[in-house]
């Protein structure tokens, strides 16, 4: 009887240790195979994102603790990252190890791999664009550093600039719009972009909806930031394990691009265009002055179109705070100087830019295509931004530069062309 327990002991015995055997080995797979999540560091070429040395944690972080622990490096990084070397590399290999920490898809090899494909010529090219993107980001951390900004509002501000400072941080705190808000996040593939109106945003936001398997109309496109952005407590987990990134372009051409599409050439019913013609107008003033509720001779649908030199002046006139999404700065709507970005695409760049997040995300593989979705014409945009520019003087330029001042300094753009305008003026 003994002997019989015992050999059942055994036989049971035998069985724990070839599940436990198999059960390591499935997690080895996982854990080391071509459909894995290699998040080793949200640096580029394992260096702290925004070019710059930090010891504390994204504020990020704060909504959910522990987040950045135990799982890969916080949103922002740590001193530590710095101890990497920005060299250049001396072989393809190295070059492929630091590409590694680079966030891939699960769904694809990783990015290791994936690099021993390519010629050594591309991988070469790769590495100028990290350089670029590195370059970028450290740009952006020095302007929100300057002005005391966001994570850098404990900076000691330069003398002379204490005023303008001020002002910024001022403009800051009172923009209403929470971070999730301005987020569309892809967590199959790890991606999670700031949409910003006028900067291809409809363009990213029809590929979220491919990659869902849905069919959206253009005219529906904006809804996708709705429909994919993440709860409050969803963007800590959301930034540490996705690609973070955004496209910019000039201030000035957005700013014409969206007059032009809301309001020279939209119809006069739709949304934009019917909450904010009157105000650019003059009529709901007027109205309120006049005690009249309604009047068909003074509505905006049959109404002349505000021009573009009214459309400046109301900008100039209203409270940034109180702007809409087509025209509020890039870094108070994709909040920049509070947390940190992987890529920071241009329109400027915009084939290579698109190119290398897809490559890095593994969207590469797919059939997905990305073109400018709602490009107006083929006419160069700054061409076309400085005709409507001609119908300002210097001094209304000039102030409308001093709003849009850090979108300009973060991004290494230049008032001066438009400056260059009233030379010739009295």
């Amino acid at each position: 009887m003994i002997i019989k327990v015992m050999a059942r002991l055994k036989q049971i015995l035998i069985g724990c240790l070839a599940t436990i055997v198999i059960l390591f080995l499935a997690l080895k797979v996982t854990k080391n195979g071509d459909e894995r999540i290699a998040w080793n560091s949200r640096g580029l070429l394992r260096g702290e994102p925004s070019g710059e040395r930090t010891d504390y944690l994204s504020v990020w972080n704060e909504t959910l603790p522990g987040s950045g622990s135990g799982a890969g490096y916080s949103a922002i990084g740590t001193a530590a990252a710095f101890s990497e070397d920005y060299s250049t590399p001396s072989t393809e290999q190295d070059f492929i190890e630091k590409m590694s920490s680079i966030k891939v898809s699960v769904t694809v090899p990783s990015v290791g791999k994936y690099m021993q494909r390519l010629d050594p010529n591309i991988t070469r090219y790769q590495e100028n664009l990290l350089g670029i993107y590195r370059e970028r980001k450290t740009l952006i951390s020095k302007t929100c550093r300057k002005y005391g900004l966001g994570r850098f509002g404990h900076e000691q501000i330069q003398k002379g600039l204490e005023e303008q400072a001020t002002y910024l941080q001022e403009m800051e705190s009172l923009h209403p719009s929470p971070v999730q808000n301005s987020l569309m996040w892809e967590q199959k593939w790890h991606m999670l972009y700031c949409w910003v109106h006028k900067v291809a945003s409809s363009t990213w936001s029809q590929l979220f909806f491919n990659l869902h398997g849905k069919k959206v109309p253009v005219s529906r496109l904006h809804e996708a930031a709705q429909y994919f952005h993440p709860q409050k407590n969803q963007v800590s987990p959301a930034v540490t394990n996705s690609l973070v990134f955004t496209f910019v372009r000039h201030p000035f051409e957005r700013l014409v691009s969206a007059y032009r599409d809301k309001f020279e050439f939209a119809k006069k019913y739709s949304y934009v265009y019917s909450l904010y013609a009157g105000k650019i107008l003059g009529i709901n003033k007027l109205k309120e002055r006049l005690h009249i509720k309604d009047s068909k001779s003074m509505s905006v649908l049959h109404g002349q179109r505000p021009t573009f030199v009214q459309f400046v002046d109301y900008l100039l006139g209203e409270e940034v705070q109180n702007y809409n999404d087509h025209w509020v700065p890039y870094w108070l709507h994709c909040h920049l100087c509070e947390m940190e970005y992987d890529i920071i695409g241009k329109m400027d760049t915009w084939a290579q830019d698109a190119q290398f997040i897809t490559d890095v995300t593994g969207l590469s593989t797919t059939n997905v295509t990305l073109t400018w979705t709602n490009r107006r014409s083929n006419q160069s945009s700054n061409v076309v931004a400085l005709q409507y520019f001609s119908q300002l003087d210097r001094a209304t330029t000039v102030k409308l530069y001093n709003i849009y001042r850090i979108d300009f300094e973060m991004f290494g753009y230049s008032v001066q062309p438009y400056l260059d305008l009233f030379k010739s003026a009295p």
